[in-house]
């Protein structure tokens, strides 16, 4: 019994070496946008921006979602278009991933009687250059208004994509503000167990530098390093090498996972910092 109890830790153990948080954005910065996001606006008196600086003390006090502030955006009584979008991440070697957020927004005067407007969530694999749209509050269901909306997208269609960017649109004309904010992208890693077998990592426990070496000279494009949270805490393009160093010795003691990107597939190892 303790030995089938044990098997099973591990088991559960490793199902969760995979998980990672890919993109994750809260908006509790000072700097607006975001390092590497990008806004774009129809009417420049109308920007994205933090809900400290789009509204009053009211209209924080509506629009906050989590934290001290949001990502907002301020209504107006004429045609406008514009968009809050996220840098580039990759989602090559995951097996699932998902794309959650939380939202706030008018129904009134988005949805009914009057849909003055639309709110778009959208990804893109080709730098931008077209979107497809996964989700807009229309298709949401009754809400009131300003009530928090919790997200889920699954994003099984963009799995193996290089360059995904996601994006908030909005398009409205005398429809209503709105507010987002605790965005994250997560996934599971698509993990090989043979790939993973043919890489050693020694020392391990290490204290500064980890050596990742291929047996069978498996070339490694990238290397990512996650606790046991799924926060990734170092990444390092590697373009292409089968031995590796890794300087470890800034990380916190305790256990992580290394995920080597190969065109063969996603290996993980896992090692302990001292």
């Amino acid at each position: 019994m303790y030995m089938k109890k044990l098997l099973l830790s591990l088991t559960l153990l490793a199902s969760s070496f995979g998980f990672s948080q890919i993109l994750t954005q809260d908006f509790q910065g000072t700097d607006w946008p975001p390092t590497g996001w990008t806004t774009e606006t129809l009417v420049a008196t109308r920007p994205w921006g933090f809900t400290t600086t789009i509204f009053n003390a009211n209209g924080q006090a509506t629009f906050n979602i989590t934290g001290g502030k949001s990502a907002a955006k301020g209504w107006i009584a004429q045609d406008d278009d514009s968009h809050l979008t996220s840098p580039s991440f990759s989602l090559v070697g995951y097996s699932s991933a998902t794309w959650t957020f939380n939202i706030k927004c008018g129904y009134e005067y988005q949805v009914d009687p009057f849909p003055n407007g639309d709110i778009l969530a959208r990804v893109s694999t080709d730098g931008g250059a077209t979107w497809t749209t996964e989700w807009v509050e229309e298709d949401y269901g009754p809400y009131t208004d300003y009530e928090t909306l919790n997200i889920s997208i699954d994003m099984a269609p963009y799995l193996g994509q290089a360059d995904v960017r996601v994006r908030f649109q909005y398009i409205a004309n005398d429809a209503d503000s709105m507010s987002v904010d605790d965005i994250v992208v997560s996934g599971n890693l698509g993990v090989s167990e043979v790939l993973s077998s043919a890489f050693s990592t020694f020392p391990n426990p290490v204290n500064n530098v980890l050596n990742i070496k291929s047996a069978e000279n498996t070339l490694v494009n990238a290397i990512r390093i996650v606790d046991l949270n799924g926060r990734t805490v170092k990444s390092l393009d590697t373009n292409g090498v089968a031995d590796i160093a890794v300087n470890v010795g800034d990380l916190s003691a305790g256990v992580y996972m290394v995920n080597l990107e190969t065109e063969a597939g996603t290996a993980v190892k896992k090692f302990i910092k001292n």
